[in-house]
Order: structure tokens, then sequence, then C-alpha cells
């Protein structure tokens, strides 16, 4: 299997990032390109760095890009892969920022988010059911997994009614998890460590020289950058702290981003909160990329690149740690049982927040309109995504 250089590498990553819209097609198009086209990967380590991305927090795109430039290229590929497969995403949305908070607040925009903000409720309702699936299998049944339901019960009237403290609701979701499964035998089929089980062979586990590990300097130093300076401290925390708690894939970091972002320290209105994420539709790119627009909103272009290289980091210092070891502990029932609890409990979460966007953004008949017809593209036609923003764009400008 041939190895490519560095610079063909992110080259590819630049590709499938600013080609790829919605989850499981960039997840393809990464297959196709690093897999079918390039064979720089075999179909079993693609395999195995979705399985790792799938029980770690974050974007999973981003940190399969992770483990795919560290596995070829180290630390130099570790960090420079996912930089090129978010780069289009980061510059669409920053764009898109400026934008919005210089003309977003003119007459001839505003029907576009009135629009946009019925197809995120759609999105929503989209990705809460597709994850519910996940967690409870393709026919939800309260019989199959009556403990599930009661985390995600518990989260959600913790989150809607409570209003208790997002990351202690994720924590004691994976606590019940822990409590519901881990003993009655569920998540059977641990697996012994030993040396087949390890992900990486030993051959990758080289001497370095200190420019092998120049990436690493230049990290820090932008990390312990951004800790020290005042206007982006508060940024990088934050966005670490929902980097680290969001599992489940991007959906679910919207939760975390509100309940910290919007509610806590009020960075953002809720209608400026909604049409992030909306803008963050259009772009190419994770979900996750709702960070960069926040970051804009804050504190400019450094602002914007301190959230996005925040909320990315958890997950991918946890691949390259894990990747070594991911055959072992990805069959550890401590591990599925936990991970079983977080994903019902943002369950809870999703539908709590969905409500919220609900009845803020379905106003009129244009706007259920737009969620009636998207819902029906999204769910019973299993369509694309990126479709239904583009006909939503046009169809907003002609009714309202």
């Amino acid at each position: 299997m041939k190895k490519p250089t560095l610079l063909n590498l992110c080259k590819s990553a630049l590709y499938v990032g600013t080609v790829g819209y919605g989850g499981p097609a960039i997840l393809a198009q990464m297959k196709k390109t690093f897999v079918h086209k390039n064979a720089w990967l075999s179909e079993k380590e693609f395999m195995e760095s979705l399985s790792l991305a799938q029980i770690l927090p974050g974007a999973t795109g981003v940190s399969i890009m992770g483990y795919i430039g560290y596995k070829l290229h180290k630390l130099w590929g570790a960090i420079l892969v996912p930089l090129s497969f978010v780069l289009p995403a980061v510059i669409a949305i920053t764009l898109a920022a400026w934008a919005y908070f210089r003309f977003g607040n003119l007459s001839a925009v505003q029907p576009l988010f009135k629009g946009l903000g019925a197809l995120v409720v759609a999105l929503l309702v989209n990705a809460t059911l597709k994850l519910g699936q996940s967690v409870f299998g393709k026919k939800i049944s309260i019989k199959n997994d009556y403990k599930g339901f009661l985390i995600t019960i518990f989260a959600f009237v913790g989150i809607y009614f409570l209003k208790i403290n997002t990351i202690w609701l994720i924590i004691m979701s994976g606590i019940l998890g822990i409590l519901f499964y881990y003993f009655t035998g569920e998540f059977e089929g641990e697996k012994s460590k030993n040396a087949e089980d390890i992900s990486l062979s030993v051959h990758e586990r080289k001497t370095g020289k200190i420019s092998s590990y120049l990436p690493l300097f230049i990290l820090i130093a932008i990390i312990v950058t951004s800790l020290i300076l005042a206007s982006t401290r508060g940024l990088f925390e934050n966005f670490f702290k929902i980097g680290l708690f969001a599992f489940g894939g991007g959906f679910t970091s919207i939760p975390l981003i509100q309940h910290i972002v919007v509610d806590q320290l009020h960075w953002l209105s809720f209608a400026q909160f909604r049409d992030g994420i909306a803008l963050g539709q259009i772009t190419p790119g994770p979900v996750f990329i709702t960070a960069t627009f926040i970051g804009y909103k804050v504190s400019g272009i450094i602002g914007a690149l301190a959230a996005t290289l925040a909320v990315f980091l958890p997950s991918l210092i946890l691949m390259i740690t894990l990747s070594k070891v991911h055959n072992s502990i990805k069959h550890l029932r401590i591990v599925k049982v936990i991970v079983a609890g977080f994903l019902a409990g943002f369950i809870g979460l999703l539908i709590a927040i969905t409500l919220q966007f609900g009845f803020k953004s379905l106003l009129d008949w244009q706007t259920w309109l737009i969620f009636s017809l998207s819902i029906v593209w999204l769910l019973a036609l299993k369509k694309e995504a990126v479709w239904a923003i583009l006909a939503t764009a046009v169809i907003s400008l002609l009714i309202f």
C-alpha cells in the first residue's frame, strides 16, 4: 500500500472538506478518496478509524482525518490533515459571519433567515431520530430499552424544566449508563489487551527527531497564546469543554453550545445562535463549525480561529492518544455502557432544544410550510440536507 506525501494527503483532505456536505456523505467521500481511489488506507484501517471516532467526543470526520494524518505522517499529519479538511468550512463560515453581523438586520435578508430557522428545526428532528435509531434500534421501542428511555427522560426533564447545567446532565447520563447496563450483561464482549489488538504497528513508533515534534511545539504555543490573550481565553476554555463533552456527532453539541454561549455567557442572542447554525449548514464540513461563527462574533478573526481550534482539539488529542489501543478499548464493557448513557442523555437534550427552536421559529404558515417540506424531504424521502438548504433559500425569498 503506497504512502502519500504530506502535501498530497492534505490536498485530498482539502478536497473532501470542500465537497463534503452532511455526515454520512462526508464519510462516504472520505472512504472513496482514501481507500478506493488512492489506496492509502485499507478498508479495515478506515473502519477502525471510524469505530474509534464513534466512541470519542467531537466531529467524527475531523477525528478520522486526525487518525489518517497521524497514521501516515505522525504529528505533522495529525495537525495538517484535519486542518486542511476544515479549512474550506472555516473560510466559508467566517465570510458568512462577517456578512451576517454587518448586513444581517437588512430587511432583504431577514426572510432567508426565517426560512433557514424553520429548516434548522427539521434538521434537529432528523438528527434526534437518527441518534435515537442508533441508540434504541431502527424500530424505536420503549420495551426493548426502557433504561435508555429513562436516561433520555432524565436529561430532558433536567434541561427543559429544571434548567440543570448541561455538563452535569451529560456526566450523570454516563453514570446512569454504568448503573443501568454494566451489571446486567447487556454489553458483553470485552476483549483482552493483547498484541494483536494494537491498531498501529510497532514499527511506527520511531524515535523522532526534534523536527518531528515541531508541530507539537507550535500547537502548544498557539494554545498558550489563546489562553494568555484576554480576548480569546474564554472562547478557548469554553469551546474546549464543548468539544470534550459532545458525544454522538455534531448536532449533540448544539445543546452544549446554547447552554454555555447563549444562556450562561450571553455572547449571542437565541436568534443569532439559530442563524449561526443555519449558516453552518450552508457551508461544507461539520456542524461544529458553528464555533467559528460564535468566535468571530466575540473576537473577530482571532476569536474564530481560537474557538475552532478549541472545539476540535479534544477529539484529536484523544484520537492520537488512543489510536494504538482502540481495538481493546472499543470492546471494553465500561466504555460501551458509558457511551450508551451519554448518547441516551443527548437524545433528551436534543428533544428539549428541538422544542425550544420549534416554539421560537415556527410562527406562521410560511415557516410551517418550509418545516413540513423539509421533514418530508429528510425523513420520508431520505434525501441529502444540502438540497433542502438550497430549496429553503429559494422558497424563503418567494413566500416571505
